[in-house]
């Protein structure tokens, strides 16, 4: 079923996501107040309040730092009208620095869509109206390229900005910590010293989360079975990539497939 959600989050401490994730429905996600460090697709990048990042289905993410405000918009592809799926398309993946009218404006509608949620009647009219006024200003708005990564500004070592390219490019190989301390010519324990200390994440686990959002993605965009999107995706086996996919989305691969198609 066609969905949106309005969400809210204040973090009055440093805070981090746990891990990676990445989902099938589109997450327009506005930074309000404080900096935060954003990992997004291969690169981290440094955001300054206020920021907005329209983010697509199935592409990893996570975000982590200092005491922050932000409000977020869920919202699945079959929910979006031409026009509205044409607008988010456009600024996927783009960096956008709203004015200080502008955000005013953002968070009245962020606020506006939260309130809907909770309190009123009609919820669902009202919602349509909240987003697509929301749309509408977003289509306004100066969208340009991300702000400089973390890497431009040296504060990841090229070894780990190679190690990200590389499992991004070579997930569905076998992939070992001796093979890719011996692909980049340096010891096991810098290199998963350093992946950890920038990413703040294990490689073990970045690999994992790449495979499965590319798992995610074929599973609703092909009519691969899941034995073969399990073996194009660097799985060891179809039994294995159906326990850690169970274990991470809480659902097989299967109901995953069909609840996703059935939202189309």
């Amino acid at each position: 079923m066609p969905f949106i959600e309005f969400e809210k989050s204040v973090r009055q401490n440093d805070w981090s996501m746990q891990e990676l994730h990445s989902h099938a429905h589109y997450e327009l996600y506005f930074l309000s107040k404080g900096n935060r460090s954003f990992f997004l697709s291969n690169a981290l990048y440094r955001l300054e309040a206020p920021a907005l990042i329209v983010i697509p289905p199935h592409v990893m993410h996570k975000t982590e730092g200092d005491p922050f405000e932000r409000y977020n918009i869920n919202v699945s592809d079959d929910y979006l009208d031409p026009f509205q799926r044409d607008t988010l398309r456009k600024n996927a993946l783009q960096f956008i620095r709203p004015t200080p009218a502008q955000t005013e404006q953002l968070i009245s509608l962020f606020e506006d869509g939260i309130a809907v949620e909770q309190h009123r009647k009609h919820t669902e009219y009202l919602l349509k109206s909240i987003f697509s006024y929301t749309v509408f200003t977003l289509n306004k708005l100066d969208a340009q390229a991300l702000p400089p990564s973390a890497a431009a500004t040296g504060d990841i070592p090229p070894l780990v900005l190679k190690v990200i390219d590389h499992l991004n490019a070579h997930y569905a190989e076998k992939q070992t910590l001796d093979d890719l301390a011996e692909t980049f010519f340096v010891a096991k324990s810098t290199l998963v010293y350093n992946f950890k200390k920038y990413t703040n994440c294990s490689l073990i686990d970045f690999l994992l989360n790449v495979r499965l959002t590319k798992a995610k993605e074929m599973l609703v965009n092909t009519k691969k079975s899941v034995g073969e999107i399990s073996e194009a995706c660097g799985f060891s086996s179809a039994n294995y990539f159906g326990l850690i996919f169970k274990a991470k989305e809480k659902q097989s691969p299967a109901s995953y497939r069909k609840n996703q198609r059935a939202k189309a």
